[in-house]
């Protein structure tokens, strides 16, 4: 969903919008046009997924997907000016033939709009290799291929532009969550997924388990005047995941994360399958605009989460394993064993004024 004068836009795939009036709260239905001569460019109308959208002045941005027609998605950019609600076909096209001036055939990667440039990015992606073989469309493979290129769309001169990566920039993935921030002038990109990147773990437990794909919980800034990437540095981080959502409110300047999902095996949990998540998460940047607060350095670095793991109070190690205090702190500290309990028992009640209930 995208936010542009109060109102929130859903796109679903058809010519009709859901949108959400933020003042009056109150849902209604947005019945669009095609601009003259335009011909609806998705080959089913209202199977589109698995897409991107972004908000730059008064013009809701469309990108990829999969329509229904090529497994491995399409490359279409359309545009709705939300002011005449018209349509309109920028570029792309569900066919599958290799592109050199423009991104491939993709789904699920990341986009965002920086209002200054006059640019619409796309990063990475996926194409969805493994159901056009069972399809037996043309491209199919035994795995996805994932997009390790950066592009940007220019919508004063209508032209594409691959861009380099430079810096310590995220390595290719998607489902990745991505936002721009107006009030720091930086895009930030967290988490994702890679189906074909082999993770190897040694849990207690479970020493060597392999898996075929992998899950990250890393988050990077990209500054687009510089064209630099920096990979942020935290002291504790949701746990990974891919297909979270992120969001900037235009106010503060805040930037939330929240939702997404795991394989239970990667990130261990009771439920068998898909571990969904429900949590929010505020992130908080050392730099202008970041709501950076130095008073948070001096929080106890041992009830920082890390990922799916906590850190013992006592030692400081990570484990998923370890048992959460069951006194008056409500859980929110936790020991590797009970000869770390007993040991930091002391200085726990004495910090945090925690008692036995």
């Amino acid at each position: 969903m995208q936010v542009w004068n109060d109102k929130t836009y859903l796109f679903v795939g058809t010519r009709t919008l859901h949108v959400f009036d933020l003042v009056s709260e109150e849902w209604f239905f947005l019945t669009t046009t095609l601009r003259r001569g335009m011909q609806w460019p998705y080959s089913l109308e209202g199977n589109l997924q698995s897409f991107n959208t972004a908000v730059l002045d008064d013009k809701l941005y469309v990108f990829g997907g999969e329509d229904g027609e090529n497994p491995l998605g399409q490359n279409i950019l359309v545009v709705l000016d939300l002011s005449t609600n018209e349509w309109e076909h920028l570029s792309g096209t569900s066919d599958h033939r290799s592109q050199s001036f423009e991104p491939n055939l993709r789904s699920l990667c990341c986009m965002w709009a920086v209002p200054h440039q006059r640019k619409i990015y796309i990063l990475y992606g996926n194409a969805n290799r493994i159901k056009a073989r069972y399809e037996s469309a043309p491209g199919g493979a035994d795995n996805d291929y994932t997009y390790d290129d950066f592009w940007s769309y220019h919508v004063d001169n209508r032209k594409w532009e691959r861009e380099r990566l430079r810096g310590n920039y995220p390595s290719p993935r998607t489902e990745a969550a991505s936002v721009f921030s107006n009030a720091s002038g930086k895009a930030v990109v967290y988490g994702g997924y890679h189906g074909s990147l082999p993770t190897v773990e040694n849990a207690p437990g479970h020493p060597n388990q392999k898996f075929k794909f992998s899950f990250f919980g890393d988050t990077f800034v990209y500054n687009p005047d510089t064209n630099i990437w920096k990979h942020v540095l935290v002291r504790g981080f949701p746990s990974y995941r891919a297909m979270s959502t992120f969001a900037s409110d235009p106010d503060t300047g805040k930037i939330y994360l929240s939702g997404g999902y795991s394989d239970s095996d990667f990130v261990p949990s009771k439920n068998i399958g898909i571990r969904v998540y429900h949590d929010v998460w505020t992130l908080k940047l050392d730099l202008p605009g970041g709501h950076w607060n130095p008073q948070d350095l001096t929080r106890d670095l041992r009830a920082e989460k890390m990922g799916p793991w906590m850190r013992c109070f006592t030692c400081g190690n990570c484990g998923i394993t370890w048992q959460k205090c069951a006194g008056a702190c409500g859980g929110k500290y936790f020991f590797c064993s009970k000869e770390c309990q007993i040991s930091g028992w002391k200085e726990h009640k004495e910090k945090h004024g925690c008692r036995k209930l």
